[in-house]
C-alpha cells in the first residue's frame, strides 16, 4: 500500500510540473511601455508634424502625439478629432487641439479609413486606422534609427533657438518641463507650430 501511495504521489508530482512547463511556455510576455519613439522601437513611424503612425498589423494603424508634441503641450484643454468612419490622407490636419487661447494642428502620417477614436484620450493613441498604400505611406515617414535621432535633433534645436527666452519652461540643467511650449509669446508660438509642426492655420 505505501509503495503504492508513493507511485500515485511521484506520477501526481511529474504531472504537475508538465503541466506547469506547458503554461510557461504559452504565457505572454507584457511588452514593456515606452515613450514613442524610444530607442529600438520597432513599428513606430514619425510625421514631420510629430503625429506617429504604430503598426499594430497590416490592417491597423495607430495614430498619435509623439513624445516632442506630448512635452511641448503637455496636454491639450481642448481637442478636435476626426470620427470614426471617416476617410483621411497622408499629411491632411489629423486634429486641432487648444491650449489656452491658441490653437495647433497636427497631420494624418498615413492613409486610411478611422477605425476608432480614443475619446478618453488615455494612452499613447488618438485615432486607430484601417491603411490604404501602407508601403507606400510609410516611405514618406521618419523611420528606423532616424526616429529617436530626430527627436533629439527638434529638441536640441528648440533649445539652441529659445533657451535664452524661456527659462519658466526649464527645470536645472537644462531639462524643458512638460507643458514648455505655453510659455512661448503669441509670435514664438505661431513661429514655433510653423516650424516644428508644419501648421498653416494656427492661431
Amino acid at each position: 500500500m505505501v509503495v503504492v501511495i508513493m507511485v500515485s504521489m511521484f506520477l501526481i508530482f511529474i504531472g504537475i510540473s508538465y503541466l506547469q512547463e506547458r503554461a510557461a511556455k504559452r504565457r505572454v510576455q507584457v511588452p514593456v511601455v515606452r515613450p514613442v519613439g524610444a530607442d529600438g522601437e520597432a513599428g513606430v513611424y514619425l510625421h514631420p508634424s510629430h503625429s506617429f503612425a504604430r503598426i499594430v498589423s497590416e490592417t491597423e494603424v495607430e495614430v498619435g502625439m509623439d513624445d516632442f508634441a506630448r512635452q511641448a503641450f503637455g496636454w491639450f484643454d481642448e481637442i478636435t478629432l476626426p470620427q470614426a468612419g471617416s476617410i483621411v490622407h497622408q499629411g491632411e490636419t489629423a486634429w486641432r487641439g487648444r491650449v489656452a487661447e491658441r490653437t495647433v494642428s497636427q497631420r494624418i502620417p498615413v492613409d486610411g479609413e478611422i477605425t476608432a477614436v480614443n475619446e478618453q484620450r488615455q494612452g499613447a493613441w488618438l485615432l486607430k486606422i484601417k491603411p490604404v498604400r501602407l508601403q507606400e505611406n510609410l516611405s514618406n515617414l521618419i523611420q528606423g534609427a532616424s526616429v529617436s535621432q530626430w527627436l533629439k535633433m527638434a529638441r536640441a534645436k528648440f533649445l539652441m533657438e529659445h533657451s535664452g527666452t524661456l527659462l519658466p519652461a526649464m527645470q536645472d540643467g537644462g531639462e524643458l518641463v512638460k507643458g514648455f511650449a505655453r510659455h512661448l509669446t503669441d509670435e514664438q508660438w505661431r513661429e514655433f507650430c510653423q516650424e516644428f509642426f508644419n501648421c498653416d492655420d494656427t492661431k
